[in-house]
């Protein structure tokens, strides 16, 4: 399901449930049942099945215990003055009822294994296909707040609430075996009080599912404030925002923002909690009415001599565990309605789909490329976005040529760059290798023949081995690679500095690690970017943080190891932009000029007037 289709009901959460009858609603919201137990069966069939045996066991075991409890009062009383007790028969009964409860303690552990062997299981199941799901949706999606708040709460019902509707489900299926053998015994006494039990707890069921939804829904409204306290919180919290934090004086100021929030949230939910209080209060005395009044009419019954004394003890059991059972399974149905509304919002998530997705039928990326890459009347608007970015690009790159992207900022430069890496896809127009368009290509096959490094490229709290090996998985373990991608990326002395080298974790997240500075993180980066043997480079602003002299010697060794490759650059030096076979000048969303250094400022256009006012402050610096 597209997530654009989705977008008017998310829009605008409320508290209130939507406009449908409760009957409806409940079942809309009980069919999610199915679903989950098919991701119960996937994650651990074997536990699955297994406490589902061990939970019937034990549903059947209070109505044993409770018949053979009767068994033993009758003869017990049937010997009271009797000369001649049976021993035999009366211990025997007694043995039976011990080893009923040996068998009952036996299978309450062997539940507690399997159900949290089953949770464990479940929940790592149910948590890597979430995270499964974020990975293969595009970045489109990402651009929307919309969907930032489906996965928050994906988020925080995929990682507790299907564990729950578990326990639940289990509890409920052993419930309801043990109040199927209460009936049984009751409705052998009288069928009468089996139905005032049964219409006294009605109203308990009806409250439960009613506080349940109206909580859900409170809880939903509050998806975007919840978002926002949790960011809030994380600027309080965390070492990115640490010195700000401080030197501004933003902690209490930030606290108080936070505070309200929560305190906002607090407020409603004790509102609603107070107003369901009194209303299950008065439920729970109709329930004590009817347990009463059936164990009343039981007391009747054996003063009048209908029953014997151990059918009253066995009778008075019965209705005890019946009302005690069905009200757990009211509570249970109650209880598994409010967590499937959770629930659902896990399959609301999984539910969208991506918009860039693999061809039916791929075709191979060319490798070599002959022709080249090829724009043709590319427009490009970022969801949501009244303007569009990109408008009318045509623009062809031969093989092994060198192009680089310039522009003020907002241009357009790190966009045209995620749509050659087909993290989007064009609104209009299309790009293509070869003559074949991008969308034409597996997305895996395509990536793998792309190299990459943007701007505000990961910073991974992982060694270094890794920070670097990522750029191509496939040799994260050749050391002789990275050593020499650390080469190309001007990344040695950084290794070299660091206490283990590449097993030298890097960030300050865990024990061990090293932070480095903008540059040497940089570094880094471009090392990574130099992983991919890949026909096609791209590198945006990969050097912000190097000073004039280090990125000109990166970028003289950029060109002699990418001859042969075709690449594209963004970068705000113009000393390192005319290294470009071709610049490609973007304004307007549009692209303006394309050329190489020399003819552009012979053209005196746009890239000349930018070029002679960073050479003039580069003048008047020296001057100073």
């Amino acid at each position: 399901m597209s997530f654009k289709r989705r977008n008017r009901r998310l829009d605008n959460p409320t508290p209130e449930p939507p406009k449908r009858s409760r009957q409806t609603r409940f079942f809309n919201v009980i069919s999610n049942t199915p679903k989950l137990v098919k991701l119960v069966w996937q994650a651990a069939p074997g536990y699955l099945l297994a406490s589902t045996a061990v939970t019937l066991i034990r549903g059947i075991g209070p109505v044993t215990e409770l018949y053979v409890t009767k068994l033993v009062v009758d003869l017990v009383v049937a010997n009271i003055g009797n000369p001649q007790i049976a021993w035999f028969p009366i211990f025997g009964l007694v043995a039976l009822r011990f080893g009923l409860s040996v068998v009952s303690e036996v299978a309450n552990q062997a539940n507690a294994y399997t159900l949290q062997v089953l949770k464990d299981r479940f929940s790592l199941h149910a948590n890597g296909v979430l995270v499964r799901q974020a990975i293969r949706l595009d970045l489109s999606h990402y651009e929307l707040p919309e969907f930032h708040d489906t996965l928050s709460r994906a988020q925080q019902s995929g990682s507790d609430y299907p564990v729950r509707i578990l326990g639940t489900l289990t509890g409920l299926l052993g419930q309801s075996v043990s109040f199927v053998s209460s009936i049984a015994l009751l409705l052998s006494f009288s069928p009468l009080v089996m139905v005032l039990l049964l219409l006294t707890s009605a109203p308990a069921l009806w409250v439960s599912v009613n506080y349940s939804g109206r909580r859900f829904w409170l809880s939903r409204s509050q998806t975007q404030a919840g978002r926002r306290a949790d960011y809030l919180q994380r600027v309080l919290t965390q070492n990115a925002f640490a010195k700000e934090v401080r030197l501004f004086r933003l902690g209490e100021y930030l606290l108080q923002q936070w505070g309200d929030i929560r305190s906002e949230f607090n407020r409603q939910s004790a509102s609603l909690a107070r107003r369901f209080a009194s209303v299950r209060g008065w439920a729970g005395t109709v329930a004590n009415f009817g347990y009463y009044g059936a164990y009343g009419w039981t007391i009747a019954r054996t003063v009048q001599g209908a029953i014997t004394l151990g059918d009253f003890t066995m009778y008075s059991g019965a209705f005890a565990q019946a009302q005690s059972v069905l009200q757990q399974i009211l509570q249970s149905i109650a209880q598994t309605y409010e967590y499937n509304l959770y629930v659902s919002q896990y399959f609301e998530f999984l539910d969208l789909s991506p918009q860039v997705i693999d061809p039916p039928d791929p075709k191979p990326f060319p490798n070599p490329i002959v022709s080249g890459l090829e724009l043709r009347d590319v427009t490009f608007a970022y969801p949501g976005a009244k303007q569009p970015t990109l408008q009318q690009l045509n623009l062809t790159v031969k093989p092994g040529e060198s192009v680089a992207l310039v522009g003020v900022n907002g241009a357009g430069k790190t966009t045209l760059l995620k749509l050659i890496t087909r993290l989007y896809d064009p609104t209009e127009g299309e790009i293509a290798i070869d003559g074949i368009p991008l969308n034409a290509i597996a997305l895996e096959d395509l990536r793998q023949n792309i190299g990459v490094i943007f701007q505000d490229f990961a910073k991974y709290s992982l060694t270094a081995q890794d920070n670097i090996g990522f750029g191509d998985l496939s040799r994260r373990d050749d050391l002789a690679s990275i050593d020499k991608a650390a080469t190309a990326g001007g990344a040695t002395e950084v290794i070299e500095s660091l206490d283990q080298g590449y097993e030298t974790i890097l960030g300050k997240i865990f024990n061990g690690g090293t932070d480095l500075s903008g540059g040497q993180w940089q570094k880094i980066g471009m090392a990574r970017a130099f992983m991919s043997s890949a026909p096609i480079l791209i590198l945006d602003e990969p050097t912000a943080a190097l000073d004039a002299i280090a990125e000109s010697e990166l970028f003289q060794r950029f060109r002699r190891l990418t001859k042969g490759r075709m690449t594209f650059f963004v970068s705000h030096r113009f000393s390192t932009v005319r290294m470009a076979d071709r610049i490609v000048v973007l304004e307007n969303s549009r692209i303006i000029e394309v050329g190489s250094h020399a003819e552009l400022m012979a053209a005196g256009g746009l890239y000349a007037k930018m070029f002679n006012l960073q050479a003039a402050s580069y003048i008047g610096e020296a001057d100073r």
